[in-house]
């Protein structure tokens, strides 16, 4: 089931500024890997900022690896892997592994959810790691109660004016 907030007039905003972990959807990263506004300066670069400043952890799914490195594969562009290899040794962003543990809460949330399998354990990582927050840009992952809350960057830049 989604977490919701106790208290009242918690908006998505205050929740990504007070998070200390979040887990990152690859669309995510993909928008601050591209410079995509009004994701890019809006919301990307000040989490960036909090990892940097030791104030917010990111987890990565190794499922995130993969399909980020799909594309700069398929093109042989060796400057894009590097670019995404140097990002996620940056200190203040984990890459998780699956575990036996994550495997099995992502077949009860595909299960539970209909969500595909490497959305699943993407979400799975989130729940196995206790992220406070999902941050990405998957309007049907917004609408499956997971246990963690996901905040839609649609959503966040409509409001972060």
């Amino acid at each position: 089931m989604r977490k919701r907030s106790r208290r009242p007039g918690l908006t998505r905003e205050h929740r990504l500024r007070s998070s200390r972990r979040a887990l990152l959807d690859t669309n995510a990263f993909i928008y601050f890997l591209t410079g995509r506004e009004p994701f890019f300066s809006r919301i990307l670069v000040p989490l960036f900022q909090r990892v940097q400043g030791g104030q917010l952890n990111v987890v990565v799914s190794v499922m995130t690896e993969a399909e980020l490195l799909v594309r700069p594969n398929r093109k042989k562009d060796e400057d894009a892997i590097q670019r995404i290899a140097d990002l996620l040794s940056e200190p203040g962003i984990t890459v998780v592994e699956v575990t036996r543990s994550i495997a099995k809460t992502a077949a009860r949330l595909r299960t539970e959810n209909s969500l595909r399998m490497p959305d699943a354990i993407i979400v799975a990582t989130a729940v196995g790691t206790r992220c406070d927050v999902i941050v990405g840009n998957d309007h049907a992952w917004s609408k499956h109660p997971v246990g963690v809350n996901y905040l839609l960057l649609d959503d966040l830049a409509r409001t972060a004016d």
